[in-house]
């Protein structure tokens, strides 16, 4: 399905289930389907994102060698890092929309600890977003590029960001009801 679809069905669903909730938590089942749907268009989105990304760097990686570069090397580092920066740019835009839409959708009671905990997971990765973009634009090679990201807030939120969503899916069947938030098929996970 194509996202502006997805997004369109996300914005729909959530306010039918707001509209009779409003300032209430939902129960448990519209609860799991208002953030199902939410992280099903985040995941969407940012596996898009990724496989641009990856795409972009091979083809251009490609052409430069095609072409018989004379410094390849330094023109790959430098469409891998103006590439992974924007990326992380566009992945942050969202994660924003993510978080605006996690943010609007009450928490039964029995999960709301989970929910939070999840939510802060979120906002942590995204607020990393801009020192690991400054880190990956100094890098003055390859392996710089992936020493930024390994040694970054970025990534060091991944766990904490995994661990959160599948102690937020265990909550939310343990009342009862089951819920796929896909915590380890996020394209954060890059």
């Amino acid at each position: 399905m194509p996202l502006v679809n997805s997004s369109l069905v996300l914005a729909t669903s959530l306010a039918v289930a707001l509209s009779g909730c409003m300032g209430s938590a939902l129960t448990v089942p519209e609860y799991a389907s208002a953030l199902e749907g939410a992280t099903d268009v985040y995941i969407a989105e940012s596996q898009a994102l990724s496989g641009t990304f990856h795409r972009t760097v091979e083809d251009e990686v490609a052409r430069i060698v095609r072409e018989g570069a004379d410094d390849a090397l330094s023109e790959a580092t430098d469409i891998t890092k103006r590439e992974m920066v924007l990326y992380l740019v566009l992945l942050e835009d969202a994660m924003s929309r993510y978080v605006e839409h996690l943010s609007e959708i009450p928490p039964p009671g029995g999960v709301e600890e989970e929910h939070v905990d999840y939510l802060d997971a979120v906002k942590s990765v995204r607020g990393a977003m801009p020192a690991t973009r400054s880190s990956v634009d100094s890098a003055s090679h390859l392996d710089g590029i992936e020493d930024a990201i390994a040694g970054s807030g970025f990534q060091d939120g991944q766990l904490r960001l995994t661990t959160a969503c599948q102690s937020l899916e265990e909550s939310v069947r343990a009342e009862g009801t089951g819920v796929d938030l896909g915590c380890t098929r996020s394209a954060t996970n890059s």
